[in-house]
């Protein structure tokens, strides 16, 4: 359990709040083992219902039925653990991510995109009820506080995600058959969108080859980067790991999202087309 000094973290708050309005852990997935591993050997004894699975949970506690509702795992939600939590050695991880990349996505201390949308789907299901809605785009919805707008993954903005979150330092950008840098400003109280998009039947390949930022895990100033085909999903955030290996999109864009949060903080991303 928490420290009563860490329950007067907002971030805490939020995470028991989630649990109060029926969110169990990311982590504890029935589907968990596709996407992260335990390392059980680091995980103190007084945690370990806290990693085990739903379902060999329920069923210690003779619970016979949990929530049909299916959404994408997300290392980003704000009820999935950071890789040191409840850890016996700090030096060593509890939660092992099958995609290391993400090893400093994993505990987050915000509310993800697909948080808020579980949400809203299942307490203001009828907000816009018997209302023309406005048809969204990429995996936005209706927000249930204004019907006639979409709530659309970070990254996308407009009524009806159509166009780039507006930011004063991002831009639109192409990725040709020569590679091309991307550098950051240099932190601060900035935020930063930036698409970097290819032809239909092409993909993006990139590489972070620069960055410093504040060490955390969760990542409070970070560079993310969105290349999966589902942009609901938080991207990998960089501020401690930075992967040694180029990565390839998974459709024909990527979204660069820079978050210093009023940290001195930069990177630099290198780009290209890349042809199937």
């Amino acid at each position: 359990m928490p420290s009563s000094l860490e329950y007067l973290k907002e971030y805490v708050v939020a995470h028991e709040t989630g649990h109060a309005l029926g969110f169990w852990h990311t982590h504890q997935r029935p589907d968990r083992d596709r996407y992260i591993s335990i390392n059980w050997k680091n995980v103190m004894d007084e945690a370990t219902a806290s990693f085990m699975p739903f379902r060999s949970m329920l069923q210690a506690f003779g619970i016979r039925q949990i929530s049909p509702r299916r959404i994408p795992y997300d290392y980003g939600s704000l009820m999935h653990y950071h890789a040191v939590a409840h850890a016996v050695r700090v030096s060593d991880f509890t939660i092992v991510p099958k995609e290391l990349k993400y090893v400093t996505t994993m505990g987050t201390e915000k509310m993800a995109f697909l948080d808020a949308k579980v949400i809203n789907d299942i307490y203001c299901l009828n907000a816009c009820a018997g209302r023309r809605l406005r048809r969204c785009l990429a995996g936005g919805y209706p927000d249930p506080n204004n019907c006639n707008r979409c709530r659309c993954p970070e990254g996308l903005g407009g009524y009806d995600c159509s166009i780039l979150q507006p930011s004063t330092c991002g831009a639109e950008l192409h990725a040709t058959d020569k590679w091309q840098t991307l550098t950051s400003p240099k932190g601060g109280n900035i935020d930063c969108y930036w698409r970097i998009s290819v032809p239909a039947g092409n993909r993006v390949r990139f590489r972070l080859s620069d960055g410093e930022f504040p060490c955390s895990y969760g990542c409070q100033s970070y560079v993310e980067i969105k290349h999966k085909l589902d942009i609901r999903l938080t991207g990998f955030r960089s501020c401690c790991y930075r992967p040694k290996e180029d990565s390839i999109s998974e459709s024909n864009q990527i979204f660069v999202i820079f978050h210093p949060n009023g940290k001195m903080a930069r990177f630099t991303l290198r780009y290209i087309r890349q042809q199937l």
